[in-house]
């Protein structure tokens, strides 16, 4: 009897240790609007150049205290768990571009180890931006006003991650301060690189 018991528990926790978390549902939020913001690098970068690839997008600025840290470690880790998957990239949008200018996302770039060729991080015209996030996004974004604007918290703005498909439709919304959302998004990720176009 204790043998049988013995052999149960470890089959379980053989299981518990093959445990992935489950695919989210893949809904469908509509495609991405055109747009052509400034890389890091100074290069412009397309919606076009995005499609046929999947990838995942946030929404930051670099002098923020508050979700941004987080939102930005989870993209670190995006990057670090889908490595072997070259057909994957990350975009983060700068929210406060009167301040994120390439050079200062270079920089912030840097402290986090982003791979250029991977993970880009844009900026342009604030209102393109906002109309960009709002209209495509489909999330909230705002300048921060009267005593709640101080340093850091110059701009309210959505902590998602978005998953968008090789059609640069978006599939997915994920909140960028969980931790335990990162292996969902992979999930997802990697269900969507399998999908036929």
């Amino acid at each position: 009897m204790k043998r049988s018991a013995t052999a149960a528990i470890a089959a379980c926790s053989f299981l518990a240790g093959c445990f992935h978390p489950p695919a989210p549902l893949l809904d469908e939020y509509g495609a991405v609007a055109d747009f052509a913001l400034t890389e890091r690098s100074g290069r412009i970068v397309r919606r076009d150049d995005l499609l046929g690839r999947v990838w995942v997008a946030s929404f930051i600025f670099t002098c923020c205290t508050q979700s941004c840290p987080q939102i930005s470690g989870s993209m670190a880790r995006l990057q670090h768990e889908l490595v072997d998957q070259p057909d994957v990239r990350l975009v983060s949008f700068s929210v406060y571009p009167e301040s994120d200018t390439p050079e200062v996302l270079r920089s912030y770039a840097e402290a986090y180890r982003a791979d250029p060729e991977r993970w880009w991080f844009l900026t342009g015209p604030k209102e393109s931006l906002y109309d960009l996030i709002r209209g495509s996004f489909h999330l909230g974004v705002e300048p921060t006003t009267g005593a709640a604007r101080r340093p850091g918290n110059e701009v309210l703005h959505s902590s998602k991650l978005v998953v968008v498909d090789r059609r640069g439709v978006i599939r997915g919304y994920f909140d960028g301060t969980n931790p335990d959302e990162v292996p969902r998004i992979g999930v997802c990720v990697r269900r969507l690189l399998r999908e036929k176009t």
